[in-house]
């Protein structure tokens, strides 16, 4: 019963203090006292249950992940289209991130050293998986290419996040880089050609 009562405290916490981060857009300027008071609980019930305020940021930041990696699912294994189920994980992964502070999201792109063995086990345990479901609704829908193997589809996505990983610029100032995110996102999924382009219109022949 003890036991029970603590989980739905730390529950009560964690839920005040995203909706705090998410209202106010400014982790910094949310104190203690402030989730605290809105969690019904003391201060040091706080520290108590998380040891310090940046460890409570770093949990706030795995539900924010968590909570991208359900809608994802949701929408993989769903009866929608499959190029309604990408436009609905791409749109709804930006309207996640964009309610988000800037904090949070450094910590999801493994700016943070203490976040980085919970984004990787997430992302083995709970992501790739997801995307290899996908992929495979994909190929029976026709609209993935059924000649690329599980392995490549996965490197494939490896690639992305290193080379998101490698420009911490761009999630660093995520509101202002917006616009580029969402392009660069339609290039990895939807590639540089236009869907109606003709290579070899003018009578030349195809190599």
């Amino acid at each position: 019963m003890k036991r029970e009562r603590s989980e739905k405290k730390r529950e009560r916490i964690l839920s005040a203090a995203l909706d705090l981060f998410n209202s106010t857009h400014n982790v910094k300027k949310v104190s203690i006292e402030d989730i605290a008071r809105n969690a019904r609980v003391s201060p040091t019930t706080i520290y108590n249950q998380f040891g310090s305020r940046e460890d409570l940021v770093r949990e706030v930041a795995k539900i924010l992940m968590l909570k991208i990696v359900q809608m994802s699912a949701a929408h993989i294994h769903s009866d929608l289209p499959f190029p309604r189920k990408l436009n609905e994980i791409m749109t709804g992964k930006i309207d996640i991130a964009s309610r988000a502070h800037r904090e949070l999201l450094v910590k999801l792109t493994s700016q943070d050293p203490a976040m980085a063995p919970f984004i990787e086990e997430t992302y083995r345990t709970e992501i790739k998986p997801l995307w290899l479901d996908f992929f495979e609704h994909g190929k029976k829908e026709g609209y993935v290419d059924p000649s690329l193997d599980d392995e490549v589809l996965l490197l494939y996505l490896d690639i992305w996040r290193a080379g998101l990983a490698s420009m911490p610029e761009l999630t660093r100032d995520w509101e202002k880089n917006m616009p580029i995110i969402e392009k660069l996102t339609h290039l990895v999924f939807y590639g540089f050609l236009k869907k109606d382009i003709d290579l070899f219109k003018k009578g030349k022949k195809r190599p």
